[in-house]
């Protein structure tokens, strides 16, 4: 995967300054294995814990097609869907829409058909794992500890426009699993470090970075983060899903993470204590860096990147393919792997794939002449390098289009039914520092045509990603109170 580091530049932020949330049930639990790679034959994991002195449950069961359990960047996926959840103010329905463009660029990946092939994978992971959390999911409305069965992705309606595969044009609409709906709706958060876990450079890190993190706040209030936390190593992979159990094989597995996370300043420290089967593992938190930041970011292409995946599947040595990516870049590798291919689906005869393949990567002489089937990109082709700006740009566009369209879809309703939907969204956000009073209040005064429904539906989701709600309850109840 090719992104930005900004690992010089970006610090964890202190938890008050932080202005994005997870639902806390799945962050706590870790649906999501950490590892980067795993066999396709792990389809399936089962922990047993303790909460609050009752023993809990959490399994997962994914099938073998998709490539086994969630894992890696399904992480990455999924934390973005419920942000942007919240974000599009936590419809009812669950549903957030999107486009594979912007879920790509919000996750910090490129533009590129390697990205969107992983984007559609795990989104396919994440609508067929089905888990299972016993005695283990929080309800935080009624204050205790529920089974739920449930899986992250319930629907997934994708206009391809024709095709079968993800592209920059594909619309997406996902509909998020009801208990993980209610928990946001109910306001079950944790704080998100987006713009760190954006600038860590591992898939691995930054699940291993939500998963601790979660584990940094306490279940029944997920607000103040803890100084230290201490937990049995065997159990820590059980609760990061890892298969490993031989001690020095989790210490192995997780030390790139451990050594990335302390030198962003994350974690101060990661010690051991015990031997053997009694090891515990402890993590000291810390705000601050722990090195003075560097003036310059750098590009980094970590070993597991799609495009390095693919190659290696067409019998590409790692070291080779690797080198291929580090030297000719990730666009150049991606652009002739999609050549690559059409030639192989227009009948190209090749004694070995693998060779034909680096060499079709290498040539500089154009030797190999472009595939008839290898068709023209829906979009005019934009340079390699955009600029911050344009990529701003089109996010904007992408957020407007949507707004648009809930917008549009909201004045379709009879006037009442706004009124009320508007009241709905107040009392989702706010309800709990309002009366009804002032509920029925400005419900009348919606009626009435003295307020827009869709001004205040706006005003209060908008309150709600700015954290100012507390702002627009006092508002609320200096005018619509006695």
């Amino acid at each position: 995967m090719s992104r930005v580091s900004k690992k010089r530049k970006v610090t964890p932020a202190a938890p008050a300054d932080i202005d994005r949330f997870d639902e806390a049930n799945s962050a706590r639990l870790g649906l999501i294995c950490v590892q980067e790679r795993i066999p396709s034959d792990y389809t399936r994991w089962d922990v047993q814990f303790v909460i609050d002195d009752r023993n809990a449950r959490l399994t997962c069961i994914s099938p073998s097609e998709y490539g086994g359990v969630p894992h890696g960047l399904d992480g990455d996926f999924a934390t973005i869907l419920n942000v942007m959840y919240l974000e599009q103010g936590a419809p009812e329905d669950g549903s957030v829409h999107t486009t594979a463009y912007q879920m790509l660029q919000r996750a910090g990946f490129a533009d590129s058909g390697q990205y969107y092939a992983a984007l559609q994978e795990s989104l396919d992971r994440l609508k067929g794992a089905t888990y299972t959390a016993s005695e283990s999911w929080r309800d935080h409305k009624r204050q205790r500890w529920t089974t739920v069965k449930f899986n992250i992705i319930e629907q997934i309606i994708a206009d391809t426009q024709g095709d079968t595969s993800f592209g920059s044009g594909t619309s997406l609409k996902i509909q998020l699993a009801r208990p993980v709906v209610q928990s946001i709706r109910e306001r079950y958060l944790k704080p998100l470090d987006m713009t760190f876990v954006l600038s860590l450079k591992r898939s691995l890190t930054r699940s291993l970075y939500r998963v601790l993190d979660a584990h940094r706040y306490d279940p029944h209030n997920p607000q103040e983060p803890a100084a230290t936390f201490r937990i049995q190593l065997q159990q820590w992979a059980r609760e990061c899903k890892l298969r490993e159990t031989v001690p020095a094989r989790i210490k192995r597995n997780l030390e790139s993470a451990h050594t990335e996370l302390v030198e962003r300043g994350y974690l101060r420290s990661v010690t051991y204590e015990g031997t053997r089967a009694e090891t515990v593992i402890v993590y000291e938190f810390g705000d601050l860096p722990a090195t003075p930041p560097a003036p310059e970011p750098v590009i980094e292409v970590i070993p597991d990147a799609p495009v390095i995946d693919a190659l290696r599947r067409y019998g590409v040595a790692p070291s080779v393919a690797r080198k291929l990516v580090k030297d000719k870049g990730e666009q150049h590798v991606t652009t002739r792997l999609e050549k690559f291919e059409a030639m192989i689906r227009d009948g190209y005869q090749a004694r070995s794939r693998s060779a034909l393949l680096v060499d079709v990567i290498r040539d500089e002489e154009g030797k190999y002449p472009e595939p008839e089937s290898l068709a023209p990109p829906p979009q005019p082709e934009r340079p390699p390098a955009r600029t911050r700006t344009e990529l701003a740009r089109r996010e904007q566009e992408e957020t407007e289009r949507l707004t648009t369209a809930v917008e549009r879809e909201f004045l379709a309703l009879p006037p009442d039914e706004q009124a009320v939907r508007a009241v709905t969204q107040v009392r989702l956000f706010v309800g709990r520092e309002l009366k009804e009073e002032h509920l029925r209040r400005l419900l009348i005064a919606m009626q009435a045509g003295e307020v827009v429904p869709y001004t205040m539906y706006r005003e209060v989701t908008r309150a709600a990603s700015e954290l100012r709600l507390p702002e627009f309850a006092e508002e609320i109840r200096n005018i619509y109170g006695r």
